[in-house]
């Protein structure tokens, strides 16, 4: 692999394919809805504490009246309207004014009995009248009603050192406000930030999208591996008739579908003509992540090579969590890797289980290893292989992801060549190419690559099972077989 090349191209700036981001962005908000969500609510949350918190209910009291000169002054004809005119723009202009004075406000705490005023004074005028709206804000209901009270009472004494004598009618008297004129209302303030939330959740999926790097296509692939692509397989997904699932994903299910079965088919080709080339025998099957469907690819591989007339052996060598059997639905007890290392009079081929109707035998136990690290450095276990070569034309081994344990790695010796399985936009670009980096270091040849769960047009086949396991060190509650299918109802 060219990996100067392979650099270059994940350092040049890519175009942006609005299409393909627009797939990158369903596959993560399907997996990753929640992220939106969480954040919304969050953000709703978050904003109706803070709004609650310096939310402090405010009342009002309100009283309508005139004001009068009592020293009217009549001109030469009589009559007074010019007086009563000037009158009243000189109390509008004033009235603000003596409102919000220092004496005012030194004779309304005398008034009061008090040293502080709870409360702030507005006041409003109609235009060309005598006739006034005072309005006293207050965290108190009847510290607003008393300071209104006060005004009332000590604006002639006020108004006396500006404007002289005054007169003051109460047309609406104050009264005790029954509740708080700012009620708390959270609901906008809640829909806002869940909005806000949301969007933010959503511009983070964006994100991840546009920083995704995964394979989807074979362009995909050779852009940015140099290593032949063998075969692509379409998604699978059965319906559920009567309850049932419709089995595993294998090309001996009538229910898989064409596509699936040609292009195993065309693997198988592509593979032939690889091992025939390089003179290999022995095949690793590895992938990066658990999900990408390297047990499905490994079982059906040895199934369409036993359909040609090989004898096939196909060995389960993940012994942290064996997978083949459940994938070919074996339900008897049987010996795998697991138990011949840990025998050493074991015979290997006295294991192997004939898969009845085919050419394939099956090396595959039921025993799992919590750390078989040693075991597969032993000598014992490149004997046994040496016995398998033997007995077969190939030699299948599915092993675990090789981006989570170096498994794969210890056991590529053995091989004589490894096919790498790639499900579409699921491993990153760079974990697949340290990936298979690390398999590179055993020398064993990498034959080439199968992209898995190729998205076809015109609603193909859905190829949706997942591995299942979220690490060796704990068992997954749910079943964790390769093959797992994405089943719809009807």
């Amino acid at each position: 692999m060219d990996e100067q090349k392979t650099k270059q191209h994940m350092e040049e700036p890519e175009p942006i394919d609005l299409t393909a981001l627009l797939w990158e962005f369903l596959r993560i908000f399907t997996r990753m809805f929640w992220v939106p969500l969480v954040l919304a609510v969050l953000a709703g949350g978050l904003l109706w504490l803070r709004s609650w918190r310096s939310y402090t209910p405010m009342y009002r009291s309100e009283a309508t009246f005139t004001v009068q000169l009592l020293s009217n002054q009549y001109d030469i004809t009589g009559v007074d309207s010019y007086y009563d005119k000037a009158a009243a723009e000189q109390l509008a202009n004033t009235f603000p004014y003596l409102l919000s004075s220092d004496l005012m406000q030194q004779l309304l705490q005398r008034e009061l009995g008090v040293t502080w005023l709870n409360g702030s004074i507005t006041a409003q005028s109609v235009e060309n009248t005598n006739l006034f709206s005072v309005q006293v804000t207050s965290t108190s209901a009847q510290d607003a009603c008393d300071i209104l009270n006060g005004v009332i009472a000590v604006y002639p004494q006020v108004a006396n050192y500006v404007v002289g004598s005054t007169e003051l009618t109460v047309l609406v008297p104050p009264a005790v406000a029954s509740e708080p004129y700012n009620a708390f209302q959270p609901a906008r303030t809640v829909i806002k930030g869940a909005v806000l939330g949301f969007g933010v959740g959503v511009l983070f999926l964006l994100a991840l999208a546009m920083a995704s790097k995964t394979i989807r296509t074979r362009e995909d692939m050779k852009k940015w591996m140099n290593v032949p692509c063998l075969g692509t397989l379409p998604t699978v997904s059965f319906k559920r008739r009567t309850g049932k699932t419709g089995g595993a994903v294998s090309i001996l299910n009538e229910r898989t579908g064409s596509g699936f079965q040609e292009g195993i088919r065309s693997l198988r080709i592509r593979f032939l003509r690889e091992a025939e080339r390089q003179g290999s025998k022995v095949f690793l099957v590895s992938s990066t992540v658990p999900g990408e469907g390297k047990t499905t690819v490994a079982v059906n591989l040895a199934l369409t090579l036993g359909q040609n007339g090989a004898r096939v052996i196909l060995v389960d060598m993940d012994l942290r969590k064996p997978s083949v059997k459940k994938a070919l639905g074996l339900t008897a007890p049987s010996k795998g890797m697991a138990e011949l290392l840990q025998s050493r009079e074991s015979d290997p081929v006295e294991a192997l289980v004939d898969l009845k109707g085919t050419r394939v035998r099956v090396l595959a136990g039921d025993k799992a290893l919590d750390n078989p690290r040693r075991q597969l450095e032993s000598r014992r276990l490149s004997g046994l292989f040496k016995t398998l070569r033997d007995e077969a034309d190939y030699v299948i081994i599915d092993t675990p992801p090789n981006g989570l344990l170096g498994d794969s790695t210890a056991m590529a010796t053995l091989a004589d060549g490894i096919l790498y399985v790639v499900r579409a936009g699921k491993a990153q670009v760079p974990h697949i190419m340290d990936s298979i980096q690390l398999l590179s270091s055993s020398r064993t040849p990498l034959m080439g690559c199968v992209l898995n769960g190729v998205k076809e047009s015109g609603g193909g086949y859905g190829y949706g099972y997942g591995y299942g396991y979220r690490s060796y060190e704990r068992h997954s509650r749910k079943s964790g077989r390769d093959g797992q299918l994405e089943e719809e109802r009807k």
